[in-house]
Parts: C-alpha cells; structure tokens; sequence
C-alpha cells in the first residue's frame, strides 16, 4: 500500500517524466466500471473524490453499495454523457489530487478529541477559540471546523442549538444513539450546520461544521469521514485497478503517437505561413505564455502583445506551446480550474480572430457539449463558443474565471456539409484544462490554481481576462 502524498508524487512523475510507451493496449480503460476489482482504499478514495464533486453523500468507509455506484453514475452521466468507463475513475482521481495537492486534503487524529477526520493541513487558518470550541477555517471555501470536549448538558444545548436554528420549513436531520448524536439543519439563508458528538474516553466530543450553500459538498465529504479514534489515510492500492487505470489514461493524454489529424477540424490559424496569427495567455508571473503548437509553426520571430517572444517547448501531439516573453512585467496571468469542466457549463472563449478585419480582444460565450474531442478523443473537449481563424491558442474560461481549456479547432462546416448535406453549427474544440497543466509540469512551469468557484459577472470576467491573454504575431 502506499500513502496518497506518495502516490501524487509517483502520478506527478509519470506524468512529466517518464518515458512514453509506444504500442501498449489501453482497451481495458473503456471497459464498464465494476467496483469489484477495486480494492478497499480505491472504493474509499473514490468515495471521497465523489464526496468532493457532489455526487456522495455518505461515509468514507470503502463500503461500495448502491449509494456508491448511483454516485459514480451520475458523475459519469453529468460528465460524459455515458455509463461509467475505468478511464472515467481516473480523471475523478486526478481532479480529486490536485485539489489534495492545493488543500493538502487527508484524515487527520485530533488526540483531544480521539477522533479522525477530512482536514486541509495545507489550506486551513485557525480562528480564535471561544468558550466551548477550538476554531479553524478552510481558507479557499467557507467551510469552518469547531472541536471541543463538553459536559452532557453543554452537549445538549449544543443539539438543540442547532436544531432550532434550522430555517422555516427546512426539516432537521435527526439521529440519537447512547453514545452519539447528530443534528443537521440547513438555516435561513442556505447555510448548513452540522453538529455530531460521541462519548468517548469518558466524555462527550464534539465536532460542528458550518459552510454556505455553495460548500455543501465539501462540508458532507468532510461530516462523512468522521469516525472515532485512528483511520487509515485516503491512499489506493499499489498496481491495483484504480493506480493502473490512473498511469495510463496520464500515458494516453501525453502520449506522442496520436491518430492523425484530418482536415475536417481545422486549426483556426491563417493559411499564409509568411505571416499569421494566434492567441495565447499568460501563466505565470515570470511572463511564459501558452499556446497551440501550430500557431508558431515555422516561426523566424514570435511576439506577443508586441513584445518579443522566444520558443521555450512545443508538442505536436499535444498541439500546444510554450513561450516566455522577457519584457513581460504584469503582475496578472490564468489561474486553472482544479477540477474539469462539467457537461453543459458555461464557457467564455478569448482570443484575437480574423485580425485585420476584427480589431482588439473579442470575447464569446458559450457551453461544453461534449467532455471529448474530435473523434472521440479524450484529450479533447467539444465547445459552442464560436471561434474563428486566430482564436487558437486562447484560453476557454469557465464561469469563475479560471482555465478549463485551450482553443484548438473548429469543425470545418464546408467539408460537413459536403461529406453529410448538412451544415454544422457551433461545433468547436478545446484542448483540455487538464492536458494544458500536464504540458506545463513536462516543461517545468507548475500551474496556478484558483481559489474560488463563485462566478463573475461576464463583464468582470472579460476584463480579468484582458490582463492575462494577449495577441501572438508570426513571421517566417
């Protein structure tokens, strides 16, 4: 068994620096999931991945019943519009590391308390205590932790409390044992309070959890994993279903020998290779800038914004790129969503098309209308935001603000209608937030992730975008 901070660091490594496989047989990732071949801690670890999605609401305790697999369903469905596939538990995984590897996520012993739970040790702050608790605070939501060991009757008003608290019409859930109690309320406003105690080593410990409506998720992950005295970390099996599943859809999304790429989705790049055109966006503060490969191909000179702008690391498989711009100075670059983006969300795509007939940044918005790419492809997803020639290399944003791909293609709506009589609508292609963030760690530059799921108003959005993604100007 290993540990789950050492298997992030063997997923990170085989992601970024292993030596690609040619020739391996990847069916078994497109198999129909069955929980059965997954050990106990791969059940528990996608117990809390589902937890953290919204899609679990129950304990972490690798007990795979309906509950479980209606959970992995309706992730699969919402996700990918299909019944669930092993390469499906993959990418929820891998979601679930990097928010780990931002929170530092794991069940942590609190020994006054003789009691495990979920705790961000990299991302809490501790508030301070009052009469009854020991207060912390989950920096990056507004999720809050109260710990204390209190009489019987404190314990009592600490119940009722809740219970009363609960908003109009909003029923309590309810549930007394001999040695413990949990009371959960959702109050007026949407906020939900959580408060279970267990009598334990002769006393009553309490835990209350507090988080607003748009938390609540997290807040059920976190009530879920309670359990009295030492649990075993979150950790998968060494070689097992989900560790093998994980290794090679990572080798599948970085692999070098890709299909061929067919005329039907073009590159929305000008056919002139003397000069042309693209869009990329900053992603750190050191001035380097992402984009696709195929807007700098056969480039002498490369600016960006005007600024010059050197070749740092591209991949032709991957059709993405890397540049720094030296005389870059801003303080602003793109933060990545740490989780993929949902089947139908909201997307606002920025970029610099068609230049010499449009002028300055142009901003459209549309959805996810698939979680693949063209043919299928995983890499890949498919978007309804209108692009044109120069919109490739842009970032798509989600509702946040924060990267959830990159402009690759737009379906080519002449060949259709040739080949079908019919004419395509709005059928564009992004390379995927989570494809771009490995091309980024293969190349030394770790990924910013952002903060906050609230969404922005669509004006704020395009001017936070303006800061961050700039024009790219090629000439052979």
């Amino acid at each position: 068994m290993v540990v789950f901070c050492r298997l992030l660091a063997v997923v990170l490594f085989a992601l970024v620096g292993s030596p690609k496989t040619e020739a391996q047989d990847y069916s078994n990732l497109f198999r129909t999931f069955r929980a059965d071949t997954l050990s106990w801690n791969d059940r528990r670890f996608l117990q809390a991945a589902l937890a953290f999605e919204g899609h679990y609401n129950g304990l972490l305790d690798g007990d795979w019943g309906p509950r479980s697999q209606r959970a992995m369903q309706r992730f699969s469905r919402q996700e990918f519009g299909s019944a669930t596939e092993d390469w499906h538990m993959a990418l929820l995984a891998f979601g679930f590391f990097q928010l780990v590897d931002r929170d530092g996520w794991q069940i942590e012993y609190f020994d006054g308390l003789n009691m495990s739970m979920l705790f961000p040790n990299g991302a809490a702050r501790t508030d301070p205590p009052t009469d009854n608790f020991v207060n912390f605070r989950h920096r990056n939501s507004s999720l809050s932790y109260s710990v204390g060991v209190h009489s019987r009757a404190t314990t009592q008003r600490l119940h009722d409390y809740t219970e009363h608290s609960a908003a109009a019409g909003a029923e309590p859930y309810i549930l007394r044992r001999q040695d413990y109690a949990i009371s959960s309320v959702t109050q007026p406003g949407g906020a939900v309070l959580y408060t279970r105690s267990n009598f334990t080593n002769g006393a009553w410990r309490t835990i209350m959890l507090s988080a607003n409506r748009r938390d609540t998720a997290l807040l059920n992950a976190v009530a879920g994993s309670i359990a009295v005295g030492r649990t075993a970390p979150l950790q998968i099996t060494e070689n097992g279903t989900l560790e093998t599943a994980i290794l090679q859809t990572a080798a599948v999304l970085s692999a070098e020998e890709d299909a061929p790429q067919t005329s039907i989705a073009t590159p929305a790049k000008p056919a002139t290779p003397q000069v042309s055109s693209g869009t990329g966006f900053v992603v750190d503060a050191k001035g380097h800038v992402l984009t696709n490969a195929h807007v700098i191909e056969g480039c002498s000179t490369i600016t960006f914004n005007g600024m010059p702008a050197t070749r740092v690391a591209a991949s032709e498989d991957d059709d993405l790129a890397l540049l720094h711009v030296s005389d870059w100075s801003g303080d602003d670059f793109a933060r990545f969503s740490p989780t993929p983006a949902r089947l139908n969300s909201d997307v606002t795509v920025v970029g610099f098309p068609l230049a010499g007939i449009l002028s300055g940044l142009n901003v459209t918005r549309g959805a996810v209308s698939s979680k693949l790419g063209f043919g299928g492809e995983i890499g890949g997803m498919q978007i309804t935001a209108p692009v044109q020639t120069g919109n490739s290399g842009g970032p798509v944003l989600a509702a946040d603000g924060e990267v959830v791909g990159v402009v690759v293609s737009k379906l080519d709506e002449r060949a259709i209608a040739e080949a079908t009589g019919d004419t395509p609508q709005n059928v564009n292609f992004a390379i995927r937030g989570e494809l771009a963030k490995l091309f980024l760690f293969q190349n030394g530059i770790e990924p910013q992730l952002g903060t906050s799921d609230a969404p922005l108003p669509p004006t704020e959005l395009a001017d936070m975008a303006t800061t961050f993604t700039g024009f790219i100007e090629c000439r052979g």
